[in-house]
């Protein structure tokens, strides 16, 4: 009973929490048809074919799981055909995000073969990138890059395919209905209450929500979560006063640029010196240097 965790004590669950992404898709034996179903989601809303069962790469570990590591992706498993796929949730980034995802499919990629080994034998990566931030200004919830040819469209190769998914876009009835629900759930700010509505309509949430139940009350896997939520809310708190600071420092060097530039157009009138320090702020001394 000890390992227990007492759910009431549960306010807000983040679901987004990489610890429980992991436990939820690569739970090796009781993972796999909730993967199969999230990543068929996103093949069916781009107009893909979907797969028919798929093998998890990297099985969770209780062990193994505890302080991994920024810098690996979180799911990675492969299709009956041979497709790979790497799966990444990604709570806070910038502008440069696309670099470090094609980074991170291009590691993937270079993986496939083995020395000596011909290039026939190259099969698909695609990646997913679950992002709880705007990447960029347009509407787009789910974007799907591939290598085409700019003028007549023509696909070079199928090999690379990226799925970038921008969650703080999410409205809901826009996508299709199973991306839709599991959207739902990733945005959901009452977990419990979301899995309850949707199994109604989706049956594959029962696998889901007995994930969940087993997750919150697991003292060991919830002193994990909390350690990631701790992070990341110390990594928040650094990025905004970051932020502040810019702004800050940005101002400062707005004013300073503006008595300059007020100071040269008064010296350009042959206004006293000590009269442009004091309408400008500037020291005597850097008035006369400009």
């Amino acid at each position: 009973m000890k390992n227990k965790f007492n759910t009431k004590q549960i306010k807000y669950f983040n679901p987004l929490n990489d610890y429980f992404i992991r436990y939820l898709f690569t739970d090796k034996g009781s993972s796999e048809t909730i993967l199969l179903d999230f990543i068929n989601s996103i093949m069916i809303n781009a107009n893909m074919k979907t797969f028919r069962s798929v093998e998890i790469l990297t099985p969770f570990n209780l062990k193994k799981n505890k302080n991994l590591k920024e810098t690996i992706v979180d799911v990675k498993c492969i299709t009956q055909n041979g497709s790979v796929v790497i799966i990444e949730i990604q709570l806070q980034g910038n502008s440069r995000f696309p670099e470090r995802i094609l980074y991170y499919w291009a590691a993937n990629y270079s993986k496939l073969l083995k020395h000596g080994e011909r290039y026939d034998e190259l099969t698909p990566v695609i990646s997913i990138n679950l992002l709880n931030f705007n990447l960029d200004k347009t509407k787009n919830i789910h974007s799907c890059y591939m290598l085409y040819e700019m003028n007549n469209k023509k696909l070079l190769t199928d090999h690379l395919q990226i799925h970038i998914i921008e969650l703080k876009k999410f409205r809901k009835n826009v996508l299709s209905k199973d991306l839709n629900y599991w959207l739902k759930i990733f945005t959901s700010k009452n977990l419990e209450a979301s899995m309850s509505e949707i199994v109604k309509e989706k049956p594959i949430m029962e696998e889901v929500q007995k994930k969940y139940n087993n997750f919150v009350k697991s003292r060991l896997m919830m002193m994990e979560y909390e350690k990631k939520e701790a992070y990341l809310y110390g990594n928040q708190i650094m990025l905004d006063e970051e932020r502040k600071l810019g702004k800050e420092e940005g101002i400062k060097e707005g004013i300073k640029e503006n008595q300059i530039l007020t100071a040269r157009n008064m010296k350009k009138e042959n206004i006293d010196i000590s009269v442009i320090s004091k309408v400008t702020g500037l020291s005597i001394e850097e008035v006369e240097k400009l």
